[in-house]
C-alpha cells in the first residue's frame, strides 16, 4: 500500500480513530493526573531530603555558639579559667563554619552565602573581643544572643526554602518539633544557664535578676509544652514511628525538670548562693546536650523516612507506568478487534464502499464489485447493484422500443399533416388547416419529446455517442442563434449577439452543442418579459471559454434552484416560472460530456444567466 492509501485510509478512519483516542484519553488522564502529583510529590521529597544535610551543619554551628557563649562568659568573669578552654571551645566552632562553607561552595546558593557570611562577620568580632577581654561577660553575652538569634533565623529560612515546614505527612510533625521548637527551646536553657552562672559568681541576686531569670525559666516550660503537644500528635498518628525520638525527647525533659529544681532550690530559695559553679554548669550541659541529641536523632530518621517516601513513591510510579502501558494495549486491542469485526461486516474498505455507494447514486452501475464475504453488507450492496442494473436495463429497452414504435407512426401522422397543410393533398377550408397545422406543430413538439427521452435514456446508460472534432465555436453559436429566432420573435423578444470570436477552436460535438444552445435560449425566450433582449455573451479565458445566454426575465427563487437540472421536473407559475424537465438535464450532461461544465446565477426580478464553460484546444494569444 503507497504512502498516500496510507493517507487516505487513516483520514477516512478518523473519526473511528477519535473514538479510540477519545477512551484512551478517559483511562489515560486520571493517570497522568496522578503521575504528575507523585512527580510532583517525589520532587518535594527530594528537595526535603536535601535540605537536612545544610540543616544539621547549621545545628551544629549553632550548639558550638552556644558552647562558646559560656566558655566566654567563664573566661571573661573568672581570670583563673584557661584561655585554651575558650581558643578549643572557638577552634570547634570554625571547623563548624567551615564544614557548611564547603557545603556551599559544592551547592551555590549566593543569597544564602552572603546571609551566612554576615553572621560569621559577626562571630569573628566577638570572638577578636573575647580572645582580648574588651567586653564584660554581659557584654558578650548579649552578642552572642544577638548572633545566635541570627543563626536561628537563618535555619528558619533553610527549613522554609527547602519546604520541610510544607511536608503533611507524620514527618511536619517531628520537623516543627525537632528543627523549629527544639533549636529555640535550647537557646532559651542556654540563657538560663548563662544567667545563672553570672548569679552564681556574684553569690547573690536582687529581685529584678530573680524575676528575669523567672521569665526565661517560664518561656523555657512553655515550649516544653508545646513541644509535648506536638509529641503526642505524632504519637496518635504512628505509635511505632519515631518512638526512639520521643523516647530521646523524654529522657531530655526529665534531664530538664532535674535542672530546673536546682535553680528553684539554689537561686529562688536562698539568698546566698553556695552551689558549685562547674556542678550547675555540668547540669545544665547535659540538658542542652540531651535536646541537641533529639535534634541529630531527628534529622537522622528524617533522613531515612525520606529515604524510604522516595522509594514508595518511585515504586509507585512504576506501577502506574505498567497500568498505563496495559490501559494503552487493552484500548488498542479493543479498537483494532472492533475495525477487524467492522471490516468483515462491511467486506471491505469503508473508503471502497463509500465510492461504490456515490457511484451507484450518480447512476454508474457498471463498477465491477469483488466480494470475500456473502454475508457482509458489500454483498448487499452488490446484489441491490445487480438488481438496480437489472432494472434500469428493462426501463431502457422499454423506453427505446416505446420510443421507436411511437415514432414510426408519429412521423407518418407528422407527414400527413404536412402534406395537408402545404395544399399537395387538395384544398381545404381555411378553418380545417388551421385546425391540422396545430395538429402539425403539436406532432412535432411530441417528436422532440420522444428525442429527448431517447437522449436521456442513452445518457443514463453511457450509450449516447458523440461526434467529437476540433471546430470553431462561432459558427454553431451563430446558427443556434439563427434557428431560435423565429421562436423568439413569437414571444416578442430579441436575440442579440455579444463580442465575436472566429479564432476560437473547441472540441465539441457541434450538433449537440447547438441542442444545449437552443435550448438555453428557448427557455430564455419563453421566460423573458415581452420587448425585452436575450444577450448571447463569449468571454474568453487563457485555455476556456465561457459562452453565456443572458435574459431579463422573471428570474429564479432560491427554493428551485437545487432542482433546475433534475429530470422530469418541471414548474410554471405566473409570478415566478421555472424551468427543468428534460430540457436542462439533458444540456448538463451532454456539456459534462464535452469535458465542460453548465450554470447559472439568477436574481428574482433582474433575470438569469446561464452559461457553460467549455475547454478551449488551443489557447487564446489574444
Amino acid at each position: 500500500m503507497t504512502p498516500f492509501k496510507h493517507f487516505k485510509r487513516i483520514k477516512l478512519w478518523k473519526k473511528f480513530t477519535c473514538m479510540g483516542l477519545l477512551c484512551l484519553a478517559l483511562i489515560v488522564t486520571p493517570i497522568l493526573m496522578y503521575w504528575h502529583e507523585a512527580n510532583k510529590s517525589l520532587m518535594l521529597l527530594s528537595t526535603e531530603q536535601e535540605g537536612l544535610q545544610p540543616i544539621r551543619l547549621l545545628s551544629n554551628i549553632i550548639q558550638r555558639t552556644q558552647q562558646h557563649r559560656a566558655t566566654a562568659a567563664r573566661y571573661l568573669q573568672d581570670n583563673s579559667f584557661p584561655q585554651s578552654n575558650q581558643r578549643a571551645k572557638a577552634k570547634e566552632l570554625e571547623e563548624a563554619i567551615y564544614s557548611y562553607e564547603l557545603y556551599l561552595d559544592k551547592h551555590p546558593n549566593p543569597e544564602y552565602r552572603a546571609s551566612f557570611e554576615k553572621i560569621v562577620g559577626v562571630w569573628h568580632g566577638i570572638h577578636q573581643k573575647v580572645s582580648r577581654k574588651r567586653l564584660t561577660y554581659a557584654e558578650s553575652h548579649e552578642m552572642h544572643r544577638i548572633v545566635i538569634n541570627m543563626q536561628l533565623q537563618y535555619l528558619n529560612s533553610l527549613i522554609d526554602y527547602y519546604h520541610l515546614s510544607r511536608d503533611a505527612y507524620a514527618d511536619g510533625y517531628l520537623i516543627n518539633v525537632s528543627l523549629i521548637q527544639a533549636p529555640e527551646l535550647i537557646e532559651t536553657v542556654a540563657r538560663m544557664r548563662g544567667y545563672s552562672i553570672i548569679l552564681l559568681v556574684n553569690g547573690r541576686a536582687t529581685a529584678d535578676e530573680r524575676a528575669q531569670l523567672k521569665v526565661l525559666m517560664l518561656s523555657a516550660d512553655e515550649k516544653i509544652s508545646a513541644i509535648d503537644v506536638v509529641l503526642r500528635k505524632l504519637e496518635m498518628m504512628d505509635s511505632k514511628k519515631y518512638a526512639s525520638t520521643r523516647k530521646q525527647f523524654q529522657a531530655a525533659k526529665t534531664q530538664y525538670e532535674k535542672t530546673r529544681a536546682i535553680i528553684q532550690k539554689e537561686v529562688f530559695d536562698k539568698d546566698e548562693f553556695s552551689y558549685s559553679k562547674d556542678d550547675f554548669y555540668s547540669a545544665f550541659g547535659a540538658t542542652i546536650k540531651g535536646y541537641y541529641g533529639c535534634v541529630h536523632l531527628s534529622i537522622d530518621e528524617l533522613d531515612s523516612s525520606f529515604v524510604n517516601r522516595i522509594n514508595n513513591e518511585k515504586y509507585n510510579r512504576a506501577w502506574i507506568l505498567f497500568f498505563l502501558l496495559v490501559a494503552i494495549l487493552v484500548t488498542v486491542n479493543i479498537y483494532i478487534g472492533f475495525v477487524r469485526r467492522l471490516l468483515r461486516e462491511l467486506g471491505g474498505e469503508p473508503q471502497d464502499l463509500t465510492e461504490i455507494v456515490k457511484a451507484i447514486a450518480r447512476g454508474d452501475l457498471d463498477s465491477e464489485i469483488e466480494i470475500k464475504r456473502s454475508d457482509s453488507l458489500l454483498a448487499s450492496i452488490k446484489y441491490m447493484q445487480e438488481s438496480l442494473r437489472e432494472s434500469d436495463r428493462a426501463k431502457s429497452e422499454y423506453i427505446t422500443t416505446a420510443s421507436h414504435e411511437l415514432k414510426n407512426p408519429l412521423s407518418a401522422i407528422s407527414s400527413t399533416l404536412s402534406l395537408s397543410v402545404s395544399g399537395q393533398l387538395g384544398s381545404l377550408p381555411e378553418p380545417a388547416l388551421s385546425y391540422l397545422d396545430v395538429a402539425r406543430k403539436n406532432s412535432v413538439r411530441l417528436g422532440e419529446l420522444i428525442d429527448s427521452f431517447l437522449d436521456a435514456n442513452k445518457l443514463s446508460v453511457a450509450k449516447l455517442e458523440l461526434d467529437m472534432r476540433v471546430q470553431p465555436l462561432l459558427p454553431i453559436i451563430e446558427d443556434a442563434k439563427l434557428s431560435m429566432t423565429a421562436y423568439a420573435r413569437k414571444y416578442g423578444v430579441h436575440i442579440l449577439m455579444g463580442r465575436r470570436f472566429e479564432y476560437l477552436l473547441v472540441n465539441v460535438d457541434a450538433r449537440r452543442l447547438r441542442q444545449v444552445l437552443k435550448n438555453l435560449l428557448s427557455n430564455a425566450a419563453k421566460f423573458s418579459n415581452k420587448g425585452e433582449e436575450i444577450i448571447i455573451n463569449t468571454i474568453v479565458h487563457s485555455d476556456r471559454v465561457r459562452i453565456e445566454v443572458i435574459d431579463h426575465g422573471f428570474g429564479i427563487v432560491d427554493e428551485r434552484k437545487d432542482k433546475l437540472f433534475q429530470k422530469y421536473w418541471e414548474n410554471e407559475n405566473a409570478e415566478s416560472p421555472t424551468v427543468g424537465g428534460l430540457g436542462l438535464a439533458i444540456s448538463k450532461e451532454l456539456v459534462q460530456a464535452m469535458g465542460g461544465e453548465l450554470g447559472f446565477t439568477s436574481t428574482v426580478g433582474v433575470g438569469s444567466t446561464f452559461y457553460m464553460d467549455l475547454p478551449l484546444e488551443e489557447p487564446n494569444s489574444d
